[in-house]
């Protein structure tokens, strides 16, 4: 048993690979994949410039309550009904603001069923 331990004490440390670098190469991964895709959030086309915040039309329609729903979805809209004034300055990427739903904001989903999925 000695010998075996006297050989290890001889060879270099073994190098141990940070999580952080797999974390990093992850979102590395995700990014170029979003990115060839075109849908990297923030970033849209020019059609959807001036999108993300400071809409010209909100939302006036209350949130439906949350005790309609279960799991995450009543969480959800838990959160829109105690947060509506942020919601209602962000746009809905699902694209709601077309027909049939023509939705103003990200709290336009929250109105009706549509937030549920």
């Amino acid at each position: 048993m000695a010998s075996k331990d006297k050989g290890k004490k001889n060879q270099p440390p073994e190098k141990k690979r940070s999580p952080v670098l797999w974390v990093i190469a992850a979102v590395a991964v995700v990014v170029a994949v979003l990115a060839g895709t075109g849908n990297l959030p923030f970033f849209g086309s020019k059609a959807e410039a001036g999108k993300s915040f400071n809409l010209t039309e909100k939302e006036t329609r209350p949130v439906l309550d949350p005790a309609m729903f279960s799991g995450q979805t009543r969480m959800a809209y838990a959160a829109a009904q105690k947060n509506p004034e942020i919601l209602n300055e962000v746009y809905c990427y699902c694209y709601c603001d077309a027909p049939p739903f023509n939705h103003k904001t990200l709290l336009s989903c929250f109105t009706d069923k549509h937030g549920a999925g």
